[in-house]
């Protein structure tokens, strides 16, 4: 039997024991929910899935034994696995990446994942009326304790080992190691179901949807903070790898690849390999044919499936090949014995090929369109990777080009011992410069928007641990664009050039001046008092009107405008809104000054897409103004 055939086998037998056990358990505690308890009960259960982060293999990462315990311990076994059930079918369909964008695989993980939860609801309850807690659940003393504590474990365990049946039956190598798809989070969360029961139980409604509006916002604050810890992750990567030249990176980034692909498919052939750029060929770093590992290989980029997939950028599965077309089958390369059935993924970045995934099988039929969107999945998570480490590589080919050179015409002529050193130190320059270039803005060198990115991000760190003020401004150039329109840009950029200096002469060291716009200019102000930064930002609107600007054109004049606000508490991209708000409220009351909200104004902030962690752009020539 196909290993499709299998998973659909053990999915569909899986709902038989489940009702049973619910069958059994019939006569049970059960207090059956109202329909606008079934609603946010599903809802619940969707809402935790739908904001989970990625785990092993398409599953899901969540905080999901919230609600679950909630249920169970409200309303019993019965109507709790029903509820979980009816969320669990829902899921799949609403949800492409864990569908594997497969209608096939939502109606079997839906069959899987609604018997599960049920197995679940039921192995919890035994344990916990086994080990003598009881229903309607008062509040818990240290007798509870103990059932309490044998449910929890006993749905772990059921969740466990049916997560490794169901990889198991649809033939994914991660079965064999469990404590990949284990996760620990759960068992950490699982005292919050309980308080969540207790909430519900003993607690009026508003005391449930605050609890409920504390779990949806952790899960989404959660989901998005994993994008900066994959950051760190790789800054971190980065660091310990340093001494590594480009070739070992991509070296040992190709061994994690092979690592994933062994949890996650079964193959005889895998293949990766990455775009030389340099020589126009795919170099395959990794081969293996089952278990012997073959040498490194060149292939021009253009020729066979390969060639194909990183001309086109599309991927290619190939159910059976000896049912393939003649033109796929012409356009194959086979270097041993034919294939059955292959996958090849292209690794993008930023609509670039820079390298290729391939598993091949010797029998036919064994990989389908949810595996295809798996290694999709797996390429995309490599691209970025992928990308660093060729560029890495580059680089190392250039230094020791550069190297060689040197050396060659070392030995010709002493004298060319000097340009060597001119030629390293040109280098470095560069590096310097592109180091600059990626902080700073080249038109004013004050700081650029991504800079203020992190130090706002920072600064606010720092001011939550220190418990310090923190002063935000922002400021604009008043009618810029008539400036533009009227003298020209070359005036403007005279113009934003002494702006700068006239910034830097106001402020202190500590704090952080940054173009942030053509002509808008934020400034931090930490450990500042409000007071203080008013001062501060009025004794440069002065100047700045003061300034002699008829140095630059004979009929000039600027002023500015802006907004100052005191943080208080909130996020990066808040504080950018209020501020943003009273710079806006400085336009409408005639510009030419400084606008602050009152001590204890409520936080009211015009729409605007900012965000203190998304990025602006930093154009050199000046923006369009008020």
């Amino acid at each position: 039997m196909s290993k499709q055939g299998r998973l659909a086998l053990y999915c569909c037998s899986l709902p038989v024991p489940a009702l049973a056990a619910l069958w059994w358990l019939r006569d049970s505690y059960a207090v059956w929910p109202s329909p606008l308890q079934w609603a946010l009960a599903v809802c619940a259960l969707l809402i935790v899935w739908h904001f989970g982060l990625p785990a092993a293999v398409g599953g899901l990462r969540s905080m999901e034994r919230v609600p679950q315990i909630a249920l169970l311990l409200v309303g019993g076994p019965v109507p709790a696995a029903l509820q979980c059930a009816l969320a669990a079918v829902a899921f799949p369909f609403t949800h492409a990446a864990y569908r594997q964008n497969s209608w096939r695989i939502a109606a079997l993980r839906a069959l899987n994942n609604m018997s599960m939860l049920s197995l679940m609801m039921v192995a919890g309850w035994l344990a916990f009326d086994a080990l003598g807690g009881h229903l309607p659940l008062e509040v818990p003393g240290w007798g509870d304790l103990l059932p309490l504590i044998g449910m929890i474990v006993s749905m772990q365990s059921v969740n466990i080992v049916m997560l490794v049946g169901y990889h198991a039956a649809s033939g994914r190598p991660i079965a064999k190691n469990p404590s990949a798809l284990i996760d620990d989070a759960d068992l950490l969360f699982a005292p919050l179901g309980v308080l969540a029961a207790m909430v519900w139980l003993h607690l009026n409604t508003l005391a449930m949807l605050l609890m409920a509006g504390f779990v949806g916002i952790f899960l989404v604050s959660h989901r998005a903070s994993g994008g900066l810890r994959a950051k760190a992750v790789a800054s971190a990567t980065a660091k310990r790898s340093a001494g590594l030249s480009g070739a070992q990176r991509l070296d040992r980034l190709a061994e994690q690849v092979l690592t994933e692909v062994r949890e996650t498919f079964v193959f005889d052939e895998f293949m990766f390999g990455v775009l030389d750029r340099k020589l126009d060929q795919l170099d395959f770093r990794v081969r293996l044919n089952g278990p012997e590992r073959l040498p490194r290989l060149l292939r021009p980029r253009d020729q066979g499936l390969f060639g194909w997939v990183a001309a086109n950028g599309r991927s290619l599965l190939v159910e059976d090949f000896s049912k393939a077309s003649p033109a796929l089958r012409e356009r194959t390369q086979i270097l041993g014995q034919e294939p059955g059935s292959m996958l090849i993924a292209p690794i993008m970045d930023h609509e670039e090929v820079v390298g290729i995934i391939s598993v091949q099988h010797f029998k036919a039929s064994q990989y389908r369109d949810h595996d295809l969107t798996l290694l999709e999945a797996m390429a995309h998570r490599l691209a970025r990777g992928v990308a660093d480490a060729r560029a890495f590589e580059e680089l190392d080919d250039l230094r020791l080009d550069l190297e060689n050179k040197v050396r060659e015409r070392t030995r010709e002529l002493s004298e060319l011992v000097r340009e060597r050193d001119r030629l390293l130190n040109e280098l470095r320059e560069k590096n310097r410069a592109l180091d600059r270039l990626t902080r700073e803005d080249p038109l004013t060198e004050l700081a650029n928007r991504r800079e203020f990115d992190h130090a706002l991000t920072r600064e606010i760190a720092a001011a939550t641990r220190q418990e310090h003020s923190l002063c935000l401004a922002l400021i604009d150039l008043d009618q810029f664009k008539q400036i533009n329109d009227r003298f020209g840009h070359a005036v403007g950029d005279q113009v934003l050039t002494q702006a700068a200096e006239v910034f830097r002469a106001h402020f202190r060291g500590s704090d952080l001046v940054a173009r942030v716009g053509g002509e808008e200019f934020a400034v931090l102000l930490p450990d500042c008092t409000l007071d203080d930064a008013r001062q501060r930002c009025e004794s440069l609107r002065t100047a700045y009107a003061a300034h002699d600007w008829r140095s630059i054109e004979s009929e000039l004049q600027s002023t500015l405008s802006g907004g100052l606000v005191l943080w208080r508490g909130e996020t990066g991209s808040r504080l950018l809104a209020r501020v943003d708000s009273l710079l806006y409220a400085a336009k409408q009351e005639g510009r030419n000054r400084i606008v602050t909200e009152p001590a204890e104004a409520p936080d009211q902030t015009r729409e605007r897409p900012v965000d203190a962690e998304a990025s602006m752009s930093d154009a050199h020539s000046p923006a369009s103004g008020d």
